[in-house]
């Protein structure tokens, strides 16, 4: 049986359960309603970097920040909309607002929390829409399924491209192998590949992968007998690996569109008045 509770730190926690605390996830609505911890059968899947979650004056380096009303960046942190011109920083600010919990759901075999994330007059100078973006996260034995519901809340034709930037908990690198199903990969930092590849041996690296030929991915933790599998709906086209030397993190980021896409017009999505896109992402957890 899966159950739920909260727990007060500096910002309120839900977790939810299985039935022993074996497995579970824990969300902080106040801190972009992100993810902050993902454990299974007690072995931990996400990192979490506990000193930026308790800051609210810097981003979360761990769990899984939501990226949007854009994932990557903009040339100059710029835009436009109309003719006007408009900053906006790195990944969009959904990972800074405080969110609201709409519903929790639990039985024999899951638990499921629905979040939301409004606009607000601080977006509105960045981002000159009105949204809701509805996170539902739901918890199995094996899996963790991440929905998100955009509403154009608007009277005008709403542009958007949404990310996800989970941090997966690895330990000894030289351990790991990840397995993406495109050759077509671009280095967002020099030297990010070795070979065919990622390149863990430098102080930072970066790719972005194109042209999936498959709609999910793979990392095999060799030191935990742990597989990932990361499933995704096709309208997320790009897959990122980023990492730094001497942390224990790898992110493989699922994107909807690729770097600036704002200003190259390319794989937006666009959402008319009063109108919903909802997409899915899926981690399955496997020991082998």
């Amino acid at each position: 049986m899966y159950a739920y509770h909260t727990r007060q730190d500096q910002f309120e926690t839900y977790i939810l359960q299985n039935e022993n605390g074996s497995t579970l996830i824990e969300i902080v609505p106040e801190r972009g309603c992100i993810i902050s911890q993902y454990i299974v059968n007690n072995e931990l899947i996400f990192y979490l970097d506990e000193a930026t979650l308790s800051n609210p004056d810097i981003n979360v380096r761990g769990g899984n920040p939501i990226l949007f009303p854009i994932s990557s960046y903009l040339e100059q942190n710029q835009y436009r909309v109309n003719d006007s011109l408009y900053s906006m920083s790195q990944h969009g600010f959904a990972r800074n607002l405080k969110g609201t919990v709409v519903e929790i759901t639990t039985n024999e075999f899951s638990a499921s929390i629905t979040t939301e994330l409004t606009s607000n007059a601080d977006t509105y100078e960045h981002y000159p829409f009105e949204f809701k973006l509805i996170m539902k996260y739901t918890l199995t034995d094996s899996s963790l399924t991440i929905e998100s519901t955009v509403l154009n809340t608007d009277e005008k034709t709403m542009p958007f491209y949404l990310g996800y930037h989970p941090y997966f908990y690895v330990a000894d690198k030289s351990q790991i192998e990840i397995i993406i199903p495109s050759s077509n990969v671009v280095e967002l930092i020099p030297n990010s590949m070795k070979g065919q590849t990622f390149n863990f041996e430098q102080p930072e690296s970066n790719v972005i992968y194109s042209d999936l030929q498959a709609n999910s991915c793979h990392m095999i933790d060799h030191a935990r007998s742990l597989k990932l599998k990361l499933s995704m709906d096709d309208v997320y086209k790009y897959l990122v690996l980023w990492t730094l030397q001497g942390k224990d993190f790898v992110c493989i980021e699922p994107w909807m569109a690729p770097v600036n896409a704002m200003n190259l017009h390319k794989d937006v999505q666009y959402l008319q008045a009063g109108q919903t896109h909802t997409s899915a992402f899926k981690i399955s957890a496997e020991f082998v």
